[in-house]
């Protein structure tokens, strides 16, 4: 059980633990003692910083050649943590060693010359400009970064787009439903960020204006969210069902993986993990129980099991019809 335990919390512990190692040597530096002995601390938090940084590449990385690229790119990351992160006296202690920033200056260099060797690779390959990242940069924070990117070019721009509906495919909506509701909580949001923003104005203004920066992010990737929903239909297609839901799910499900339809499933059903549900701020009108486990990849690259899906459609009755027709065939 402890080791099963382990195995679960693992992930988690190669997150936080280097932030904690990371945030404490920031904090240390920032001590008196610090202060009066700035040349030890800083070659102390040079090493605790690179170590920790080093080790964690070392143990992410697959094999011994992208080890070393990767334990470059950490040592990079380390160089620039140490440069920023450190208080003011032990900075100073930092930039009066020029072995230490000939060192720190020298992996930049290496890293960013081989990153550039690999990317350029991957481009002449025919890689796209994400998986071309994903050669040099950590697959899921490309594909992070790729999807809010998108979410944001979506909220800012391209309003009179139509719905994205393939020649031969069959477009259910379920936006009719939600938009409204969306709508409604969206301005909810407005307020409360202009609430909160003038309390903390009273308080700290750096605070308040960070913050007011934050939720502007969350509010536009909101907006993405509200105009996805429309462009991105459930599609009944000739190999299967495109299961849709804006930003949040794209999954292409075969029809020959169908086990059962139905119309609801019962709450605990829903909170299973191999459970999607589609139906956001309402009960599913439309389930699906599939014979076989379908992939799905999450927003951050990872891959998720589906052997259940919910959905909420405005016609549910018509895409009924149209997917028995289509299973008929």
């Amino acid at each position: 059980m402890e080791t099963t335990a382990l195995r679960r919390f693992a992930p988690a512990l190669l997150i936080v633990a280097p932030l904690l190692l990371v945030g404490g040597a920031r904090a240390f530096t920032f001590t008196d003692w610090a202060a009066a002995n700035a040349s030890i601390a800083a070659l102390l938090f040079a090493w605790v910083i690179a170590d920790t940084l080093g080790i964690v590449a070392l143990t992410k990385a697959p094999r011994d050649r992208v080890r070393l690229r990767a334990l470059l790119g950490a040592l990079t990351l380390a160089s620039l943590v140490i440069l920023a992160g450190a208080s003011g006296p032990v900075r100073e202690a930092i930039l009066a060693m020029p072995p230490l920033l000939a060192a720190m200056g020298l992996v930049g260099t290496l890293w960013v010359g081989w990153s550039l060797g690999v990317f350029g690779k991957a481009l002449r390959r025919g890689a796209s400009l994400e998986e071309s990242f994903a050669t040099i940069l950590p697959p899921r924070l490309v594909h992070l970064a790729a999807r809010e990117s998108a979410a944001m070019r979506l909220a800012l721009f391209r309003w009179r787009l139509v719905p994205d509906v393939p020649e031969g495919a069959s477009a259910h909506r379920y936006d009719r439903y939600l938009a409204p509701m969306l709508w409604v909580f969206l301005g909810l949001q407005v307020v409360e960020l202009g609430v909160v923003h003038l309390l903390l104005m009273q308080w700290s203004e750096t605070v308040a204006w960070v913050m007011f920066a934050l939720t502007m992010a969350g509010i536009l990737w909101f907006v993405a969210l509200i105009k996805s929903i429309r462009l991105k239909p459930v599609l009944l297609t000739d190999s299967g069902i495109d299961v849709r839901h804006g930003l949040l799910v794209d999954l292409h499900v075969p029809y020959d993986a169908i086990a059962r339809l139905g119309e609801s499933f019962d709450v605990e059903t829903l909170k299973q993990s191999d459970t999607i549900n589609c139906a956001l701020m309402s009960a599913p009108n439309v389930t699906m129980t599939l014979a076989r486990p379908v992939a799905m990849t999450g927003m951050l690259g990872n891959q998720r099991q589906v052997m259940r899906i919910a959905l909420r459609l405005d016609a549910p009755e018509l895409f009924q019809l149209e997917l028995q027709r289509r299973l008929a065939h």
